[in-house]
């Protein structure tokens, strides 16, 4: 990013193709609309080109990144008024056609030995989704996105404690939900 500031144009290819796949995940966690969270991505990138003088080298680029996705993102909620998507306990995964709630009240618990590694990833995504929003925040930038817990903090503003509590929140909610499935 710093030799993009120095007017090296050619340096914002690598970053570009580094957190561009990363980043249209984090936007679609959050919104569940796969063209919405392409469009998200390239405003993040956009905005950080009409940028990049205020970028300063105190934080990592990804640490600027995700608090430039993280401001667009919620620019886009007040716009649009939306809400996240709740999942209902009716919802079928699997190929045998339970649902979560089948999972949740049945004795195997919805293990991951009992689902395949995609069903079991997609269960713990839909039931991620219901978490209140600072917890799936922090949830979705840690465990989803691979963030250091200081850099969440950084990209959120909050201290690295409040995100430590806000993702034990969000894992003891998870397993509350999902039984075994979260270990």
């Amino acid at each position: 990013m710093v030799a993009y500031q120095g007017g090296d144009d050619d340096a914002f290819t690598p970053l570009y193709d580094r957190y561009q796949r990363q980043l249209t995940s984090y936007f679609y966690r959050r919104t569940y609309d796969r063209e919405l969270a392409r469009d998200l991505c390239q405003n993040t990138f956009l905005r950080i080109v009409k940028s990049a003088q205020r970028y300063r080298p105190e934080a990592t680029f990804r640490t600027f990144l995700y608090t430039v996705a993280r401001n667009l993102l919620i620019d886009h909620i007040r716009s649009k008024k939306s809400a996240p998507k709740m999942v209902s306990a009716d919802l079928r995964i699997g190929e045998d056609g339970a649902t979560i709630g089948d999972l949740v009240e049945s004795g195997a618990r919805g293990t991951v030995d009992t689902l395949g590694d995609k069903e079991a990833a997609e269960l713990i995504r839909q039931t991620a989704s219901t978490l209140p929003d600072v917890q799936r925040e922090v949830y979705e930038l840690v465990y989803a996105q691979g963030l250091k817990q200081r850099e969440a903090a950084a990209v959120l503003g909050i201290p690295v404690g409040t995100v430590k509590s806000r993702m034990n929140a969000a894992i003891t909610s998870l397993r509350g939900l999902l039984g075994r499935v979260v270990r």
